[in-house]
């Protein structure tokens, strides 16, 4: 099959997102073409050269409606991967009635389109792993931490490390803009490197990191355009790729968490900050436990969490309507 796949047009992690899913298709024999969001005749004249039998946007908040109408003129089954759902879902309503599918990263937003809208081709696909990027690594013992953090510092993040900075004398390395806005002065268990990092450093600090925290965004964070206040019920693709490194987690518990993974043998999941401090002073000194884990997760990811298993699902949708 023939695949146009559509760029976001957004930079840092996207482009390595887009390359996985890009190869991903490719290691599946597809044949693929990519063009950025923009309308260009230079694009225009590619895709007619090419002649897709389907279109994928990614993300799609910046594709041009002239890029999609002369798409359509073609007859090309024009899909769209919403991956900023729900928090930015004030923008994904507007997109839902230009596509022929529809595929949302979070089971709250799809609990919403499905009860809201008319669109039929409606699917619940949550991003994957890239196992070339994400894989276990042998850990130096010289650079180990007991906790790391990998993400921009939300409110409820904040308060966890505070938390173990409060009560607890566990290392920490926090990764990513604006820590150091809210941890300003120097303390010896404390780390930040505050800025953006590529997946082979992110690989490289999941593999030396005892205990790996994963709270997630909230979908009430007032930077959020989620004026809905549609609940994230799903897990980020960060729970993916901590696991393809297995690397063992505390992540936020979500409803359909448990449709991802085994909380008994292959994650670990807390409700609440007294239930994660429990968690974490119960598993940080048992290493046997948090191997077992953090194997079973990667197992599970390995059969069912990657970028491959995901554009699988996407042909299998859309194969029968095109010839």
């Amino acid at each position: 099959m023939k695949i146009l796949f559509i760029s976001s047009g957004f930079l840092g992690v996207y482009p390595y997102l887009e390359e996985s899913i890009i190869k991903a298709f490719q290691s599946l024999n597809h044949s693929i073409l990519t063009i950025p969001p923009t309308y260009s005749d230079v694009s225009i004249n590619k895709v007619n050269d090419f002649q897709p039998d389907i279109a994928l946007s990614f993300v799609g908040y910046k594709t041009d409606e002239r890029l999609l109408d002369s798409l359509k003129e073609k007859g090309i089954a024009l899909c769209i991967w919403l991956t900023e759902d729900p928090y930015y879902i004030d923008r994904s309503v507007l997109l839902l009635d230009k596509y022929h599918y529809v595929f949302t990263i979070d089971k709250g937003a799809y609990e919403y389109y499905k009860n809201t809208n008319t669109t039929s081709n409606l699917y619940y696909l949550p991003l994957g792993t890239d196992t070339s990027l994400y894989y276990p690594e042998d850990a130096d013992q010289h650079v180990l931490f007991d906790i790391c953090l990998v993400g921009y510092p939300y409110p409820n993040r904040i308060d966890l490390i505070q938390q173990i900075l409060n009560h607890t004398s566990f290392t920490v390395l926090l990764v990513g803009p604006n820590w150091q806005r809210y941890f300003p002065k120097k303390i010896d268990q404390l780390k930040i490197l505050p800025h953006w990092l590529k997946p082979d450093m992110v690989r490289k600090i999941y593999s030396n990191s005892k205990i790996i925290l994963n709270p997630h965004r909230p979908f009430h964070f007032p930077k959020n355009q989620n004026s809905l206040l549609v609940e994230s019920q799903s897990i980020n693709n960060r729970t993916f790729d901590i696991a393809a490194c297995q690397g063992f987690q505390l992540v936020e518990r979500k409803s359909d968490l448990h449709h991802q993974f085994d909380l008994s043998q292959e994650i670990v999941a807390y409700n609440n900050k007294e239930e994660f401090m429990h968690l974490l002073n119960q598993y940080i000194h048992n290493s046997d436990l948090r191997k077992n884990y953090s194997q079973n997760a990667r197992n599970r990811v390995l059969k069912n969490h990657t970028f491959v298993h995901r554009v699988k699902y996407i042909i299998e949708q859309v194969k029968g309507t095109v010839s």
